[in-house]
């Protein structure tokens, strides 16, 4: 009895092994840059642009707000996700903006998007604690205006997307 329960332990170690064979590896587009990635250095001046954004909803006459970010380099597909998140604790959101999702749809190069919710968010204004890979900056997010306002401290990690 322990003989096949060792067998198939060791065959499970053995499949989970990451392999040399470029055959066996992920598709191209299946790529994901994972949470223990995020503290990797990005390009030479590597920054996310970010803005607010309301779009129509369903429901007659509402409106949704989003944050819409983007980076500022050329990945392979125009089409590729920018992973970011965002928690809230009070009146401080971070935003943590760890890499890209390539999908590779398109032949067509170009920045990595994402859009978040803003839409359970009270109106007042936020402090902004961003992370984008390995570095850090502040600023702040004020609903409580059409449009919505973001302010930077360091603009060469993020800045407004005008």
């Amino acid at each position: 009895m322990r003989l096949p329960l060792l067998f198939a332990a060791s065959l499970a170690l053995f499949s989970c092994r990451k392999s040399d064979d470029p055959s066996l590896a992920p598709g191209e587009g299946s790529e994901l840059v994972t949470e223990e990635d995020c503290g990797t250095p990005g390009p030479s001046g590597y920054q996310v642009l970010l803005r607010t954004q309301q779009q129509a909803v369903q429901l007659p006459g509402t409106v949704e707000t989003f944050l819409v970010s983007k980076d500022n380099v050329f990945n392979t597909s125009g089409s590729d996700h920018l992973i970011a998140s965002l928690t809230r604790q009070d009146d401080v959101l971070s935003l943590r903006y760890c890499g890209v999702l390539h999908n590779g749809m398109t032949a067509d190069t170009g920045p990595a998007r994402s859009a978040i919710s803003l839409q359970d968010l009270p109106a007042q204004v936020y402090r902004l604690r961003i992370t984008v890979r390995n570095r850090h900056t502040t600023g702040t997010l004020d609903l409580t205006t059409t449009p919505a306002r973001l302010s930077f401290a360091d603009t060469t990690v993020a800045a407004v997307w005008r």
